[in-house]
């Protein structure tokens, strides 16, 4: 489900292994349909398309989370009286996709979090103000990505103001965490339970995108193990089967966990030049029962995202970036570049990586 970068480079490692990728979506000529997966371009509403789709698979997994209520529902029907594989499962899709479930299974798990409160009824929007610690984040519950749909109040008067301005009661309040450092793990779980994941990722975000992962992070070796620990913790409480990504804040020893997304992630890209499997190999073996690595050695590796505003292949600073043998581009295949808009990365695995992009600043 979805025709993106993500969905691209998972046909760029399923189709050199003998599968053949289909993707469904609105979009024609996608960045997945580029390098070779055929194209099922329709809404995702449309259940007459969507049942011809599912039908013509034989697996199906996401490379994104925002899908339409009515699509998992379809798919839920499809998968119960079919043979389809569905990984990871729509129930863990839709942990993703809403704020407050995603935040009460970490909880539920055992993982620590934010002080978070629920915005959906009147009363709701009068009793937060006065339970909430400032500065306090207002986030939409669900369709919230690369910080959209988030305001920060640093007063009571201020959240009060951003409450009353709403137009739906869909939406949640979360206390703001003084973090000195943001973390990612990339995790995949096969259905006999083996667990696979790389060392987590020491990650930079810039205007709310990432703008740069560090792999591996170098934390602390306990930090490391409880960060790895909590991963576990989730996806043995929601019994996910697949990749995903999931993020965290820390400062000193206290770690909290601030979302995970059911998929291969943003700040895992560094696998795909780490010298060992990439996340997308994992998400092809966890998804068709394939065996899972016995470990996952990996070079250090530092990624920097590619907006829309850095798109610039002709530039000086390109050409002279792809004289170096130790990055290597990776682009999406997107027609039009735009403000904020995830074009591509690079990777680099030379000498020095902490240092790598410092020049381009």
């Amino acid at each position: 489900m979805g025709s993106g970068q993500l969905a691209r480079m998972f046909a760029l490692e399923a189709i050199p292994n003998g599968y053949e990728v289909s993707v469904y979506s609105p979009e024609q000529n996608s960045p997945a349909g580029g390098v070779g997966a055929k194209e099922f371009v329709f809404d995702y509403e449309d259940k007459d398309a969507l049942l011809s789709f599912l039908r013509s698979i034989d697996a199906l997994t996401f490379e994104f989370e925002n899908i339409p209520d009515f699509a998992l529902s379809t798919i839920e029907d499809f998968e119960r009286n079919s043979d389809l594989i569905v990984r990871p499962s729509t129930s863990c899709i839709r942990i993703a996709q809403n704020r407050w479930k995603e935040k009460s299974a970490f909880r539920e798990a055992g993982i620590p979090t934010v002080n978070f409160f629920s915005v959906f009824t009147e009363q709701d929007k009068n009793d937060v103000p006065k339970k909430v610690g400032y500065p306090c984040i207002l986030k939409t519950n669900t369709m919230g990505y690369d910080g959209k749909g988030q305001v920060k109040c640093k007063s009571e008067d201020e959240l009060i103001t951003a409450l009353s301005s709403l137009k739906e009661l869909n939406h949640i309040v979360e206390e703001f965490f003084p973090f000195t450092s943001e973390a990612s793990v990339i995790f995949a779980r096969f259905q006999d339970g083996t667990i696979s994941h790389y060392r987590p990722s020491l990650n930079i975000h810039k205007n709310h995108i990432l703008d740069l992962t560090f792999h591996p992070g170098n934390f602390p070796s306990m930090i490391e193990t409880k960060l790895v620990d909590y991963a576990k913790k989730l996806a043995e409480k929601i019994d996910y089967i697949g990749v995903f990504g999931i993020e965290f804040f820390i400062k000193e020893d206290r770690i909290l966990c601030n979302e995970f997304a059911p998929r291969p992630h943003n700040s895992g890209h560094f696998s795909q030049d780490s010298g060992s499997l990439s996340q997308f190999s994992l998400q092809l073996r966890t998804l068709c029962n394939l065996p899972a690595p016995t470990e996952i050695p990996v070079r250090p590796v530092t990624m920097k995202n590619i907006l829309g505003e850095d798109y610039k292949p002709e530039s000086k600073l390109w050409m002279e970036t792809l004289k170096n043998p130790h990055f290597r581009l990776h682009l999406y295949g997107k027609t039009e570049a735009r403000k904020g808009r995830k074009m591509g990365h690079w990777n680099y695995s030379g000498p020095k990586p902490e240092s790598a992009f410092e020049h381009w600043e």
